[in-house]
């Protein structure tokens, strides 16, 4: 039996979140990756979590607003949001695509709106 585990976007299930946001999870039960596929003109309203969040642009641009403060991602940037820290996310005109590591593991990314 392997010792490891291995996989693909390429065979990955696709879950909608929105009409512009598809998401793709591989979880080894002590972390978690989430592919996000962004589309044009997408806004995710602010929300936070208990996981701690890293994201890696792999192709696009992301505008997040973290606690208050705007920051623009663009290919192959990198950013780290702390635990229960609200935070939003906005694309412009080009779809974007970005890979997001969560730990601890959950089920799912338990989101806490801000409204």
């Amino acid at each position: 039996m392997a010792r490891y585990l291995r996989s693909s976007w390429n065979i990955t299930d696709k879950k909608s979140l929105d009409p512009k946001l598809t998401q793709q999870i591989f979880s080894t039960g002590s972390v978690m990756l989430v592919r996000y596929v962004y589309e044009p003109g997408l806004n995710f309203p602010e929300h936070s979590h208990p996981q701690e969040q890293v994201t890696m642009v792999e192709e696009g641009q992301l505008e997040f607003v973290i606690d208050g403060e705007k920051i623009i991602l663009k290919e192959g940037d990198l950013c780290a949001i702390p635990p229960n820290v609200p935070h939003s996310t906005s694309v412009g005109s080009d779809r974007s695509i970005a890979v997001s590591i969560f730990t601890p593991v959950k089920e799912d990314v338990i989101i806490k709106s801000s409204d």
